[in-house]
């Protein structure tokens, strides 16, 4: 087998959502949706939504997570110009 087989191809620009902590890949997880798919309106209403009840949790690990959605949500709804 040759390294060059072994090796991945970064020269291309990354797909949409294969980031570990993208709003995309967070999406697929909470909603079901596919990591490659667009996110409207309605889904990050959902995602706010997710993330508030998750901030509400008494397990600690699962209230940042919730925090972290709530900014990452609030930051692409303000960063919107529709």
């Amino acid at each position: 087998m040759k390294i060059e087989e072994i090796l991945e191809d970064f020269t291309q620009a990354p797909k949409p959502g294969s980031r570990p902590g993208s709003l995309k890949r967070k999406a697929a997880a909470y909603l079901g949706k596919s990591a490659g798919d667009k996110l409207s309106k309605t889904d990050l209403r959902k995602l706010l939504a997710k993330a508030n009840k998750m901030k509400k949790s008494t397990i600690k690990s699962q209230r940042q997570r919730g925090i972290q959605l709530a900014r990452q949500v609030s930051f692409v709804k303000n960063m919107s110009n529709d």
